[in-house]
């Protein structure tokens, strides 16, 4: 069969010359999509609508009165089973990141004579589990299925936590929380398995619902901590350290036995919960997502994600929100401590702080999904941010400077929420949605451990309001700049609409041109 030429279009989007778009017609190999897909929604042939359109079977399907009620009926359904759930595994996950900062304030570094070296090796092991299985982490998220690879995912790492218990040095921290590391990174799938469940217009609202928790964790762990240390100390002859390790650690496990039961399953594979009439509504609503029920993992989607310029984009964006919301979330108590507040004025004071931030995050998610636009909250919340440092950094006046911490804490908190759903909604295939997420994540998470080596110039840090304010600056420059790229990929689709490569790549499904399909438009 002759070669077609590849537009600049497919060239752009990574899709190049490869053999899986030299052929016209539908084709299983190399993409490993599901291209004998040319169904409706419901599995029928209907007569309107062009059958050979890889899009067609995403299409929103037009509804009566009674079927919008049975479909909202079902939304709020799997809002109350779904949403609380991942909240909660969002929730312990924090609780467990951090716990070993409140183990060494409770006589964790005196008992075992830990250096301060050898306490950040404690805190900083983590991170070699967390980043090295970001991929698998959010990839095998539809091979495992999501109830067994979050609740297997607590299980080890809280049975991790719970081990260190009867920890004897500081190998035995750093080791066990290497372990915790890699399994905290199976949650990371969590945000790929809304997107089976959620339309693109709904996403940003619960990201922020569940990705909050780790703000309501930030500011829950001190008080946790602290009654633990203030009632467990010394019961049954074990130190408070202990009991945080052990209780924590067992509050994991028992969650994630209980997430292997309830959690449901992805639409095409789930039995309890649901009628058989909200099951097809989830499968329907599903595709019209533009997931493909029961795809593979794909290998050639992998590819085609690092050669995709908008997977660098977001990279850039997520790095930059993430420095200034990690410095903010990192250091609250630090910078209020240094507006002359004390240790604990400090702790608490950060409370409402905290709790606005969240408010931000969910109010700003709901506004995008509610005016279907991502890019404008998160130029608007950096630059609420960029301006809360600037605060910071200039002000001498104890009460500006507390106002300061709002403006950053609102400005920050939604911004890395609203570009994954933006992330979600431009990127399409399975596999080169859950690879984008995983670079974007592990970049993200590298700013986060970089920026808190920038806090070392007492007593003003300087050094790191300005990066976490620059890194501010750099993200809004680049969501500018993104805007351009996203207008000209959309006008290039359009300019090479009637091609012969846009006629053969139309006929091919989401998961073998994923969002290079000539009629997806970017949205910004």
């Amino acid at each position: 069969m002759a070669q077609s030429p590849v537009t600049p279009v497919a060239s752009s989007l990574g899709l190049g010359d490869d053999k899986c778009f030299a052929k016209a017609g539908i084709s299983n190999d190399p993409c490993d999509g599901e291209a004998s897909d040319r169904l409706d929604v419901d599995g029928s042939h209907s007569e309107d609508g062009d059958h050979s359109n890889g899009l067609y079977a995403h299409r929103e399907m037009s509804l009566t009165a009674e079927e919008r009620k049975a479909e909202k009926r079902f939304l709020l359904k799997i809002d109350f089973i779904i949403l609380p759930l991942i909240a909660s595994v969002y929730f312990l996950a924090a609780l467990d990141r951090s716990d070993v900062g409140n183990a060494a304030v409770a006589g964790m570094t005196t008992d075992l004579n830990l250096t301060a070296a050898e306490l950040s090796f404690c805190v900083a092991f983590f991170y070699i589990g967390f980043l090295a299985f970001q991929l698998p982490g959010s990839i095998l998220v539809r091979l495992l299925t999501p109830p067994i690879q979050l609740g297997a995912a607590l299980v080890i790492w809280g049975g991790a936590t719970a081990i260190m218990t009867e920890a004897k040095n500081w190998q035995t921290i750093a080791g066990l929380r290497i372990v915790v590391g890699c399994f905290e990174a199976f949650i990371q799938g969590a945000p790929l398995y809304l997107t089976f469940w959620y339309k693109p217009h709904e996403l940003a609202t619960r990201g922020a619902i569940f990705m909050s928790m780790t703000s309501l964790a930030g500011s829950m762990n001190g008080l946790i901590a602290y009654s633990i240390q203030t009632t467990m100390e010394g019961a049954h002859g074990r130190r408070a350290w202990r009991w945080i390790f052990l209780i924590e650690g067992v509050a994991s496990v028992g969650f994630g036995v209980l997430i292997f039961f309830i959690l449901p399953n992805t639409p095409e594979k789930v039995k309890r919960w649901f009628t058989e009439d909200e099951k097809k509504i989830a499968l329907r609503r599903t595709k019209e997502a533009y997931n493909i029920p029961n795809t593979k993992i794909s290998l050639w989607q992998l590819k085609a994600t690092v050669r995709d310029p908008k997977t660098w984009f977001y990279c850039v964006i997520n790095l930059a929100a993430a420095i200034s919301q990690a410095a903010w979330g990192q250091f609250l108590p630090v910078l209020l401590n240094l507006n002359g507040y004390t240790p604990n004025e400090a702790q608490i004071m950060s409370i409402p702080v905290y709790v606005c931030a969240g408010v931000s995050a969910i109010a700003c998610g709901y506004l995008s999904d509610r005016f279907r636009m991502r890019g404008i909250f998160v130029i608007i919340g950096l630059l609420v941010a960029a301006a809360g440092w600037l605060v910071l950094i200039l002000s001498k006046n104890q009460q500006l400077s507390y106002a300061g911490t709002y403006f950053v804490g609102i400005g920050s908190s939604p911004c890395v929420i609203v570009m994954l759903a933006w992330m979600n909604n431009n990127v399409l295939g399975y596999t080169k949605k859950a690879g984008t997420l995983a670079i974007v994540n592990m970049i993200g998470h590298l700013g986060a451990i970089g920026v808190s080596f920038s806090f070392n110039n007492k007593p003003n840090y300087y050094l790191g309001k300005s990066l976490a304010m620059g890194s501010a600056l750099v993200a809004t420059c680049t969501t500018i700049m993104f805007f351009f790229y996203l207008d000209r990929q959309n006008a290039r689709k359009l300019a090479n609409k009637d091609t012969v490569e846009a006629r053969t790549l139309r006929q091919k499904t989401v998961e073998e041109v994923f969002d290079g399909h000539p009629d997806f438009m970017y949205s910004k």
